[in-house]
């Protein structure tokens, strides 16, 4: 039976009065505090551990059951998931594959479009320039032509001029020999003619 507080202590005062005080506090503190009947023998703690340890074998076979299974669910929900991701992977592969044929198709049509847009705009220039540069060439002709005849004309200038100066150079180094003659022929007969009234 379960004893309450103050039974306790009507009992510790009766001890006190029947042993002492000494006595009473040895006798209370080997006393268990709510009875015999919470007291655990040995066969009890035997029987405890017995159960104890079949209900931890039960418990150990149960979680590994559980973990088996949770394994085996694991592992199949892990190639259901695998066989998904392969799936979804080659699904956009192909797609990834089918954007990038477009896009290579696109592009091949804007380069040649380029190509095309280039070649007309070089041809263009090509055509531009061979039209500036006959222009050039013309007017450069014409330059030169004019600065032939320009040319000519000061060379035939520059001729008639040289050839008026040379005239009258002759004329004048004419003129001086005629004189110079003239003038030996003088002295040669002045000369005859003293001579002779010498004679």
């Amino acid at each position: 039976m379960t004893i309450t507080e103050a039974e306790r202590f009507q009992m510790h005062e009766a001890l006190s009065t029947a042993h002492g005080k000494e006595v009473a506090a040895i006798i209370m503190e080997h006393l268990p505090p709510t009875g015999w009947g919470d007291v655990a023998r040995r066969s009890d703690v035997a029987d405890l551990r017995v159960l104890t340890t079949k209900d931890l074998e039960m418990v150990r076979v149960a979680l590994t059951s559980d973990m088996q299974a949770l394994r085996t669910e694991l592992t199949s929900d892990m190639q259901a998931l695998r066989a998904e991701l392969r799936g979804e992977m080659h699904m956009l592969g192909v797609e990834l594959r089918g954007e990038m044929q477009e896009l290579r198709a696109e592009l091949r049509g804007d380069m040649q479009a380029l190509r095309l847009e280039l070649t007309s705009d070089m041809q263009e220039l090509r055509t531009e320039l061979r039209g500036e540069m006959q222009a050039l060439g013309a007017e450069l002709r014409g330059d030169m032509q004019a600065l032939g005849a320009e040319l000519r004309g000061d060379m035939q200038a520059l001729r008639l001029e040289l050839r008026t100066e040379m005239h009258m150079l002759f004329n004048k180094q004419l003129k001086w020999l005629i004189g110079v003659v003239i003038s030996a022929q003088a002295l040669g007969t002045g000369a005859l003619l003293a001579g002779m009234k010498l004679l």
